[in-house]
């Protein structure tokens, strides 16, 4: 009698943790879409592109690019149909947008030059079902990334200016 019911308790704990442990990854759901569009015309012109991201709603992007192009825009877009958006975009540690409309749209060149730089994108957003897409058009260079599931943006771009 005493092995049934260390049993069925034991059958009971293991559901409700399952269960728990689902309810978890459900609440977590994110899709990420990426979509780089990456071209070499010029043998002085280099551009590539690397992406990366998880469930927790944290993304990260790198990119290769030519100083021959700094005089052009490099447009950072961030673009979302949320009812709500609160947020910053960092360039080198330094805010340089506060993220607040559905649509908003910086030019990046003023802040790159030859090395390594960081964009940092942190937003949260509502509904949390609401896509948000964050797109970089440079020379040589589109990339596009649309993500949705939790209503948190923590997205990192890696510049690297040769």
């Amino acid at each position: 009698m005493k092995k049934i019911i260390f049993i069925v308790c034991g059958a009971a704990a293991l559901i409700s943790i399952s269960a728990a442990l689902a309810n978890t990854f459900v609440s977590n759901n994110q899709t990420s879409i990426v979509n780089s569009d990456v071209s070499n015309m010029q043998s002085n012109t280099s551009s590539s592109t690397t992406f990366t991201s998880n469930s927790s709603g944290y993304q990260r992007g790198k990119v290769s690019l030519s100083a021959v192009n700094l005089s052009q825009p490099h447009i950072l877009k961030l673009e979302t149909a949320a009812i709500r958006l609160n947020g910053t975009i960092i360039v080198n540690g330094k805010v340089v947008q506060n993220l607040s409309n559905k649509t908003t749209k910086i030019d990046l060149s003023p802040y790159l030059s030859v090395g390594e730089h960081q964009v940092e994108i942190s937003a949260n957003y509502a509904p949390i079902s609401s896509p948000i897409t964050v797109e970089f058009n440079a020379p040589n260079s589109n990339i596009t990334q649309q993500t949705s599931g939790n209503g948190i943006l923590n997205y990192r771009l890696s510049i690297s200016v040769r």
